[in-house]
């Protein structure tokens, strides 16, 4: 029941900041960190944006795994990734996608873009609970801990 109402209260949220400037998108991103269920961070940039601190200050989100979208470095108006490639990417890494497919999860890149072809990638594969977290500044804007 608690899983449920939580869904409810997720996509709600969601669904009233779709489109929003970047105050909805904070605010969404600090509702996130007050449901019981904490979010999987995902950050789809590439090496070299993280190294140089793309999207921030801060340069990287504590306990955000990193699996960049790009396939061989390639920009997505080159080289869409696909679902079972992304999917592939995130297993290779280690990571471990939630069972629950409610379990809300986050996925952020420099400034949007490819956070939000990482959030649809993950939504095609039935997760119901994405949110392109646009940026590291967004994150921490709402409340998520910088790397150290």
């Amino acid at each position: 029941m608690m899983a449920l109402r939580a869904h409810t209260t997720l996509k709600r949220l969601f669904s009233s900041t779709v489109g929003g400037g970047r105050g909805d998108c904070v605010r969404t991103l600090a509702a996130l960190l007050r449901e019981p269920v904490q979010p999987l961070l995902v950050d789809v940039r590439d090496v070299e944006e993280v190294a140089r601190g793309k999207g921030g200050p801060p340069s990287a989100i504590d306990n955000a795994v990193h699996v960049p979208l790009n396939i061989d470095g390639r920009p997505q108006r080159e080289r869409e990734t696909t679902v079972t490639e992304f999917l592939n990417k995130l297993d290779v890494a280690g990571v471990a996608l939630p069972s629950d497919k409610t379990t809300p999860i986050v996925t952020f890149c420099g400034s949007g873009g490819r956070g939000g072809r990482a959030q649809r990638l993950l939504k095609e594969a039935g997760f119901v609970n994405v949110f392109n977290g646009k940026g590291p500044a967004h994150l921490h804007a709402a409340g998520f801990n910088a790397a150290v």
